[in-house]
């Protein structure tokens, strides 16, 4: 009885022997794991039993922007890939408003991805292939903005990003240092923006100007009192100015004065002014006796070649002529405006105090017979002394 007993209990304790073995045995198999850190992959043989106990056993710790899968607490088996991917800060800034985001992307283009700031119209400061640390980065973003550039009188619609100065360079507009550009080209673009280039030409230009002459008197004993004549006739002289000139798409929009020189002096005009005592007049002669007409009488009248019957008085008509001809060019109706008329160029006082209104007002409203006329009178007082031509 005892020896059947005995071995149904031994036999209990041999299954319990095997059971704790079995057990014993599976707590010291390894589970391969595949851990991948910020990329980077490795396998190990472990025992643990959660994700978490991996991580510690690796001397991983995570941050609150670090990212870790499956979760801490995921039971480990055999074969399984755990993936951390650190947090990093990334400072964007986009059309000059600045954030930060935290981000497991490991380069610049991945993160633009993320942030769906990857447009391939934008402006990005840094390469798109760069690498993100995990101390973080900087990134500078431009949008493509719509703008309207005016430039040689023609606009232009384009979606671009950047600064004025890269409207200008896509249009293959280079404004020369004088030309205009609104805005300066170093602003950065905005939506409806409207860049306008004026095109700014400088010209010189010249013209020229009367210069007035003086007038100036001397006396001379040569003349009766009374009496002037121009010895010295006036030139007006030029200055030729020169001037700046401003176009803007060619249009003149301003003038400006940038030199002046006289090419040629002006002449004064010289008028001389008599100071001689005019002679006193002669006494009027008797009147004639009364004659009765009769053929002697008449035949002894003035000679035809010196006084006709209309009272004229041709003697020395060649000397005349050509004292006309020094005086006035034989230009008989001639009157310059400096006071001295006629082919023979009487001043007023002179004519009217012989007796030029006889025949006109002035002198060079008489005919040349007239004006002869006159001289032969002025002759007969005077001689040829108030001709300087005689």
């Amino acid at each position: 009885m005892a020896r059947s007993y005995l071995i149904p209990v031994l036999a209990g304790v041999s299954a319990l022997a095997l059971v704790g073995g079995a057990t014993a045995v599976s707590a010291l198999e390894k589970n391969d794991v595949t851990l991948v850190v910020d990329g980077t992959a490795k396998t190990v043989a472990l025992r643990e039993d959660t994700v978490a106990e991996v991580l510690e056993l690796e001397g991983i710790e995570l941050g609150s922007h670090d990212v870790v899968l499956p979760a801490a607490d995921s039971e480990i088996v055999d074969g399984i890939e755990i993936s951390v991917a650190y947090g990093r800060p990334l400072d964007v800034t986009v059309d000059g408003e600045s954030r930060r985001v935290w981000t497991t992307a490991r380069s610049v283009g991945e993160a633009l991805r993320m942030l769906d700031l990857d447009a391939s119209t934008s402006l990005v400061s840094a390469s798109r292939s760069q690498s993100i640390g995990r101390a973080g980065l900087e990134v500078d973003i431009q949008t493509a903005k719509d703008v309207q550039l005016i430039a040689a009188g023609s606009t232009t619609s384009i979606t671009l990003a950047g600064t004025v100065q890269d409207v200008l360079d896509k249009a293959g507009v280079a404004p020369d240092a004088d030309d205009k550009v609104s805005p300066a080209p170093t602003t950065a673009l905005a939506d409806g923006m409207t860049i306008q280039v004026v095109a700014v030409e400088v010209k010189q230009s010249t013209k020229t100007v009367e210069l007035p002459y003086e007038k100036t008197s001397v006396k001379t004993d040569k003349l009766y009192t009374g009496e002037q004549k121009v010895t010295t006739k006036g030139v007006v002289g030029v200055k030729t100015e020169t001037y700046t000139d401003i176009y803007e798409d060619g249009v003149l929009v301003s003038s400006e004065l940038a030199g002046s020189e006289v090419t040629k002096q002006p002449v004064a005009q010289v008028t001389s002014i008599g100071t001689k005592a005019k002679p006193k007049p002669k006494p009027a002669p008797a009147p004639a006796p009364q004659k009765t007409e009769s053929k002697s009488s008449s035949s002894s009248s003035t000679p035809a070649a010196s006084t006709s019957s209309s009272g004229l008085n041709l003697a020395r008509e060649a000397m005349w002529v050509r004292i006309a001809e020094c005086e006035s060019n034989n230009r008989w109706n001639i009157n310059t405006g400096n006071g001295y008329y006629g082919g023979l160029q009487f001043n007023l006082p002179t004519w009217r105090s012989v007796g030029g209104t006889d025949f006109a007002p002035y002198p060079h409203q008489a005919s040349r017979a007239e004006q002869i006329t006159v001289a032969n009178r002025l002759y007969a007082q005077r001689g040829t002394q108030p001709w300087s031509c005689a």
